[in-house]
């Protein structure tokens, strides 16, 4: 049985994760509930804590609530993915000034997979909506090759935690825990993960594993938009082997030795 405590560490959690896909304006207590679900007394008391610590603030607009000074400030404190992402942005600038792709850099965060890193030289829909923005383990591209570098187990132990959520997210095709399963299996074999239309008409996308080169390291993924018109088996194979050039060239602890 889940404890009182937990339920309200997870529901604090939740309000941080809404209010943090909100506008400076923030969101009514009214608005908060209905996405994090529950009570509205529930949530104003885990509010009334947040608010507390500085988690939470008051916003412009009566009786909104936006993020606080204290989010900033603790992950400002929090340094240790920037050595990485230092490692790999050269080549992800490179790549996406010779492509014109917008680019993304995945990590894993538990369950889902948030958008460290995004380096743009093109117009196109963005899928993951910039740094900082997190989708289901899974979906797309990039979270599927960060599926691909973990065990087996440990895969198929997020793909089955996130089977509800992937029945509501939003695709353009039918998306499953089966359908996930099969997407990263192919991944692993392959060694890079693909998207063949799945989430934006006429796009597909492309991940790219990353894995941890250190003790204190991470597993990341590259991964980019492309038009479904150009993914030919032989077209993905050359881009995917440009990036690789692209990361080597410009991004000296992937240099092989």
């Amino acid at each position: 049985m889940t404890s009182a405590s937990s339920l309200n560490a997870e529901r604090a959690l939740n309000i941080l994760l809404v209010l943090g896909e909100a506008n400076l304006e923030g969101l009514s207590l009214a608005q908060i509930t209905q996405r994090v679900g529950g009570g509205k007394s529930a949530v104003h008391r885990s509010l009334g804590a947040l608010l507390k610590k500085g988690f939470v603030e008051p916003s412009g607009r009566y009786g909104h609530y936006r993020l606080g000074p204290a989010v900033p400030m603790l992950a400002r404190r929090q340094e240790r993915l920037e050595p990485q992402i230092e490692t790999l942005r050269p080549g992800m600038t490179a790549f996406a000034r010779s492509t014109g792709f917008t680019v993304y850099l995945m990590v894993p965060a538990g369950v889902d997979a948030v958008c460290a890193e995004m380096i743009s030289r093109s117009t196109r829909q963005h899928f993951t909506m910039g740094v900082g923005a997190r989708i289901p383990m899974g979906m797309a591209a990039g979270s599927m090759a960060l599926l691909s570098m973990l065990p087996e187990v440990s895969a198929a132990r997020i793909i089955e935690g996130n089977s509800e959520r992937y029945a509501r997210y939003p695709s353009l095709r039918h998306i499953d825990a089966a359908t996930i399963t099969t997407q990263v299996n192919a991944a692993r074999q392959r060694g890079y993960a693909i998207n063949m239309g799945y989430y934006l008409p006429g796009e597909g996308g492309l991940g790219l594993p990353i894995p941890a080169n250190g003790l204190y390291d991470i597993n990341m993924a590259i991964s980019f938009n492309a038009p479904l018109e150009l993914m030919s088996d032989d077209w993905i194979e050359n881009i995917i082997s440009d990036l690789r050039g692209c990361l080597e060239q410009n991004s000296a602890d992937l240099r092989p030795e």
